[in-house]
């Protein structure tokens, strides 16, 4: 499916009235770019951990500003057009409103009538592109490949198992997750997920309960059910993150009784889970973490002697979060796992 793609240069004052004009004429969602580095309070509301000293190639590229919007164009018989691959999967696809080519020439002769009267002197400055569905939909995959960790075949959906694993596979010598990160976070590439999926093979004896806070996509709850827990509860305040995790329960043949999933924020909600826990797992961020490891948080849900193994930490934020921990009279700090730039802090509770 086409997506076509138009950009208006403004300047940044003119942002709101922009976006208005744009509103006004039925566009229902607009993308804007300001051109400027995010600041260090910014940085600090996305979800992930950057380093505080980025390299200058590491710094995001400053453009122009601009104010974007897509049109999901119909085919030329009229009708919107076939998605590549599996028709019936369209849990990546936009939902929108679809224009037809004589509706799309009409919009941008208003917009141009409409920009005179509206900024009168001042050029419309409009760049074109277009953007096929599937480019964005689906050609990711094909950097996501069967990734071997430890003893644990994480093997994408739409994966067969590699000829040179097959017969550990089949002999049980090689625990086998099939994976559907969908848009959630959590695939097992990253060095983050790699230090918790570690820290289970080293931590885990079978039998034990698990909570998984921010679980994302799930794997780590799978994961720990292939080391032998007895049952995973995990939470996730991203409602994206359900589906994805149905689907995968699904793929790896996993008993919901066994599964429990809560969707909500543990910390602003800590009624939403109830019990204690032999091992508790976060792979977020570091002041989320820090959180966690206050006095009256994470510390209510493991049992006496349970670990707790957290992650998604950069190596700058090391230090605070170990003194998190040992602030924390609950808790007793046991070690930092480094890998590249990214670290592991793992606790028991006294």
């Amino acid at each position: 499916m086409d997506w076509h793609k138009y950009s208006i240069i403004i300047d940044p004052a003119q942002e709101d009235a922009v976006a208005a004009l744009l509103y006004s004429l039925g566009i229902e969602g607009v993308e804007i770019e300001d051109g400027m580095i995010p600041s260090e309070e910014e940085l600090g509301q996305m979800f992930v951990d950057l380093s505080p000293e980025l390299a200058p190639d590491e710094m995001p590229a400053v453009g122009e500003p601009k104010i974007s919007f897509y049109l999901r164009v119909s085919g030329d018989d009229g009708s919107a057009q076939p998605q590549s691959g599996d028709v019936t999967d369209d849990s990546y696809t936009i939902h929108d409103r679809l224009w037809f080519p004589e509706e799309e020439l009409a919009l941008l002769q208003q917009l141009r009538d409409n920009w005179t009267r509206r900024f009168p002197g001042l050029p419309l400055r409009l760049e074109s592109d277009i953007s096929r569905e599937e480019d964005w939909r689906d050609n990711w995959k094909q950097y996501y490949q069967p990734l071997l960790v430890n003893d644990l075949l994480i093997l994408p959906v739409w994966e067969d198992i590699p000829k040179e694993y097959a017969e550990a596979v089949c002999s049980g010598a090689l625990k086998l997750i099939r994976l559907d990160p969908g848009t959630a976070f959590g695939s097992g590439t990253h060095e983050s997920t790699r230090l918790c999926l570690d820290g289970l093979k080293k931590w885990m004896r079978g039998g034990e309960t698990v909570l998984d806070i921010g679980c994302g996509s799930g794997i780590l709850g799978l994961a720990a059910l292939q080391y032998g827990a007895s049952s995973v509860t995990a939470t996730e305040l991203d409602p994206a993150c359900s589906h994805v995790i149905e689907e995968n329960l699904s793929l790896n043949n996993v008993n919901k009784d066994c599964f429990k999933f809560f969707e909500g924020n543990i910390l602003s909600d800590p009624a939403l889970v109830t019990g204690r826990f032999d091992l508790i797992l976060c792979n977020i961020l570091a002041p989320v973490i820090i959180a966690l490891a206050a006095p009256g948080a994470a510390d209510r849900y493991a049992k006496t002697g349970g670990i707790f193994i957290t992650s998604g930490i950069y190596k700058e934020h090391q230090q605070a979060v170990e003194a998190a921990f040992r602030a924390n009279p609950a808790w007793e700090f046991v070690e930092t796992v480094p890998l590249n730039d990214w670290v592991s802090v793992v606790a028991r509770r006294k």
